[in-house]
């Protein structure tokens, strides 16, 4: 049976918005999942890697990350891989943990810390402090 599908008008000089698809796959997929677990908008995302807002949404159509954006990906999955072993696996308290202000860290957040790369020694540091029982 055939239904009668009806077009929709078109527009003469206006562009229509497509809905922002999310893959389930490949480097979109990825950064989402990066973004979830860091409990953090694609927005603030972007400066943990270096780039603008925009840059990111344009990479997220890429297939593969390269150089130091690539290399600062894999410094975040370590870090949230360090803090799950701390945490034991409890994603909410590690997100709560990285949007806590710290002593250790000069009253910063350990996710305001991560947006250079000394800053991933040191949220790594205080992770490890933790995990060994040694508080401030």
């Amino acid at each position: 049976m055939k239904t009668n599908q009806h077009s929709a008008p078109q527009l003469t000089g206006v562009r229509a918005k497509r809905p922002v698809q999310i893959k389930t796959t490949g480097l979109d997929a990825r950064l989402n999942q990066l973004a979830q677990q860091l409990g953090v908008t694609l927005k603030e995302l972007a400066p943990l890697l270096q780039l603008s807002e925009s840059t990111l949404h344009r990479l997220r159509r890429q297939a593969a990350l390269s150089g130091p954006t690539a290399e600062r990906v894999e410094l975040l999955q370590q870090v949230i891989q360090h803090g799950l072993r701390v945490y034991a696996d409890d994603e909410q308290a590690l997100r709560d943990w990285l949007r806590y202000p710290l002593g250790e860290l000069d009253g910063r957040t350990p996710l305001q810390t991560l947006t250079t790369i000394a800053g991933f020694t040191q949220v790594n540091d205080v992770l490890g402090r933790i995990e060994h029982g040694i508080f401030y």
